[in-house]
């Protein structure tokens, strides 16, 4: 089998194959797992675009997450702007060093607790959109978190081409991503419609956690598919969200934007047990 060279819209920095390379078996992981795009009208895509909070939540949304932005920034010594704006976080945040240690500090993740908005809203509009009850996902692995991701334009922060399910403890659930800032057809997230129902051995990635640039991510890196990895933007607007399967190929997301930084907000659910209802959570 011959595997192509991986095209995107964007080009993205190439993943560095130092601990090998590996092709999976003949089979489709989601076959064998918890699918819930299933039944929906965008199964066969693995992704929709769709109206998300009121207009009053996703304000309280995107301001809660600038100031819980703003105060960390303060906390390195950071001189901020008033008012300060995520999309030009770049200007503020003037060096890799100092980004580096932002990105450290905001890897983990957040506890839901601390979200702007109850985020039982957020469980309930996601279930309504899968046809399904969710929940946060939360597992031993994966404690019940939301992250903020950062983009500087033209930067190198964006991650490989992945599926999140390489990483076991991330598979049997649903991802979504919510623009908080600086979000749009040029810096938006991006993914290979119809990807999730690959086989895996249509791709080739790196048998480890892939490194690019010098920067190590923990879930393993597209290199190479059957298929052309034609990658496209869905571009949720800011009342909107992008619902879309981790089994997707997807990253790689480069901000193509001059002089904007790109904020968002993502979040995993999985499936709500008749157990875990009857317990309230």
């Amino acid at each position: 089998m011959t595997h192509s060279p991986s095209q995107t819209v964007d080009a993205p920095f190439p993943a560095q194959p130092e601990d090998g390379t590996l092709i999976g078996p003949e089979v489709i992981l989601l076959q064998g797992d918890d699918d819930l795009t299933a039944g929906r009208p965008w199964s066969k895509e693995g992704y929709t675009v769709a109206p998300f909070l009121s207009r009053d939540e996703g304000l309280a949304l995107r301001e809660g997450i600038r100031g819980h932005l703003a105060g960390l920034l303060r906390s390195l010594g950071v001189a901020l702007p008033e008012p300060f704006q995520l999309e030009d976080y770049h200007r503020c945040v003037d060096s890799d060093a100092l980004h580096e240690e932002v990105i450290r500090r905001t890897r983990g993740g957040f506890p839901v607790g601390e979200l702007p908005v109850d985020v039982r809203r957020l469980e309930d509009r996601v279930s309504e959109l899968c046809g399904v009850p969710v929940r946060v996902l939360e597992r031993e692995q994966v404690p019940a978190h939301f992250w903020m991701r950062i983009v500087r334009p033209l930067s190198g922060d964006n991650n490989p081409p992945h599926r999140d399910v390489w990483l076991p403890w991330l598979r049997s659930a649903i991802n979504i991503y919510v623009p908080i800032a600086g979000s749009d057809a040029s810096s938006s997230l991006t993914l290979v419609p119809g990807s999730h129902r690959w086989k895996e051995s249509d791709l080739v990635r790196t048998a480890e956690g892939a490194r690019v640039r010098g920067v190590r991510y923990s879930v393993p890196a597209v290199l190479g598919a059957r298929y052309p990895l034609t990658m496209i933007r869905p571009d949720p607007g800011p009342d909107e969200v992008l619902v879309f399967s981790p089994y997707l190929v997807h990253g790689g997301a480069r901000n193509l934007n001059l002089d904007c930084t790109r904020v968002s907000l993502e979040m995993r659910f999985a499936r709500r047990t008749p157990a875990a209802r009857a317990r309230g959570i």
